[in-house]
């Protein structure tokens, strides 16, 4: 299969590095062809995933890349969507799209007659570790989605949602990565002001993140707290200081204004 990326981001570097790291398994890309505003990013991504099992390779422009591949990922901003239909929809190709708050019906207006498939990723795609928050079109074929289905699979775990809880889920599971990220910047800084290195601080703190994320396959979150949280321990401190200061209500905070922000 050959898949192209109209866009080189941020998100779509994700998704072309997971399925590299897949190349040679059932289902994934045999090619992958990348276009972009900035031809030199898309250069440098269709090098990185290049290997003996996959071929990488940047094209000139929407309407040749769509022309050669099978499958189409857009991976634009937003704003762009009119632009780039124009050079997409007589090609008569499938397009997934990854475009933050973009409908269905928005991108069925910009695309008629296309086959097409929304989906909501988060950046543990690259790592084949992602959750994909899917909605497939009217009139997708039978066929479309389990090549989807099976394509993005690969890059983990894989949720069809009614199209108005897309905007919900991505707010809480494509967010997620950056709430986190910036409590293992602070932890990592603490750490260091105590006396460990940056470099242990991080390990600690990155692992301690993927086992807890492992252990919540598990466990309730309240459980799994009340487990690390032993009476008069310093967990048991640590929460009750964040409680004080607010914690939930800045978090509950920080959903609605992503909520907001893609609305």
């Amino acid at each position: 299969m050959i898949v192209g990326f109209i866009g080189a981001g941020n998100m779509a570097t994700g998704i072309a590095r997971g399925w590299a790291s897949a190349a040679g398994e059932p289902g994934a890309p045999d090619s992958m062809l990348f276009t972009d505003a900035a031809p030199d990013k898309a250069r440098a991504l269709a090098d990185e995933v290049s290997s003996a099992t996959v071929t990488g390779e940047a094209i000139e422009g929407a309407r040749e890349l769509a022309g050669a591949s099978d499958l189409v990922v857009l991976a634009v901003k937003p704003n762009v969507l009119d632009e780039v239909a124009t050079d997409l929809k007589d090609a008569g190709v499938p397009v997934v799209s990854i475009l933050a708050g973009t409908t269905l019906e928005r991108l069925q207006a910009a695309l008629p007659g296309t086959e097409l498939v929304r989906v909501m990723p988060n950046l543990g795609a690259q790592l084949r570790q992602a959750v994909l928050c899917i909605a497939f079109g009217d009139g997708t074929s039978d066929e479309l989605r389990e090549r989807a289905t099976e394509l993005l699979g690969l890059l983990g775990d894989v949720m069809e949602l009614d199209e108005g809880l897309i905007d919900a889920a991505s707010a809480i599971m494509g967010c997620t990565p950056g709430y986190l990220a910036l409590m293992a910047e602070v932890l990592v800084e603490e750490g260091a002001k105590l006396g460990l290195t940056e470099e242990q601080s991080l390990r600690m703190v990155a692992l301690s993140m993927a086992a807890t994320g492992a252990l919540l396959d598990h466990h309730e979150p309240a459980a799994l707290k009340k487990a690390v949280a032993s009476p008069g321990g310093m967990t048991e401190a640590g929460l009750d200081a964040l409680e004080e200061r607010g914690l939930r209500d800045t978090l509950r905070a920080a959903v609605d204004s992503s909520l907001e922000r893609v609305r």
